[in-house]
């Protein structure tokens, strides 16, 4: 299987920083962007058409669910929402996300989410062949 394209999005430096380090360290995983707004995120999915990102809902100006509605279904990467609020979970996962990880972050978790991602990914393909 290819490596998952993915996209980070967090206004948080710490946050965004560990959440690359945890990415990082799995072998089916390439970053291909970094961004700290909505707008970053909607212009960087758009232009690098990821396989999935990782999302925070409260970002400055454009808000995660935003992002979400901003892009064209034809470009939408697989969601996880990563937040520090379990609140937003039903309205997430009213998005389709793939899963919804609440902060503080750990590994295990991260992985679980990506695990998450490939098996929904693997089930797009057999459901397009």
């Amino acid at each position: 299987m290819n490596k998952l394209r993915v996209i980070i999005v967090d206004d948080e430096p710490l946050a965004l920083d560990f959440l690359r380090s945890i990415l990082s360290e799995l072998s089916h995983v390439v970053i291909v962007a970094e961004c700290r707004n909505g707008k970053e995120a909607i212009a960087a999915a758009s232009e690098l058409v990821p396989d999935l990102m990782f999302l925070d809902i409260q970002l400055p100006g454009i808000n995660g669910f935003e992002v979400v509605k901003a892009l064209q279904s034809d470009v939408m990467p697989m969601v996880v929402f990563v937040t520090a609020f379990d609140q937003y979970a039903i309205d997430a996962f009213d998005l389709h996300a793939v899963d919804y990880v609440l902060k503080p972050l750990d590994n295990d978790r991260v992985g679980r989410a990506v695990e998450r991602a490939i098996d929904r990914l693997k089930i797009n393909k057999k459901n397009d062949s």
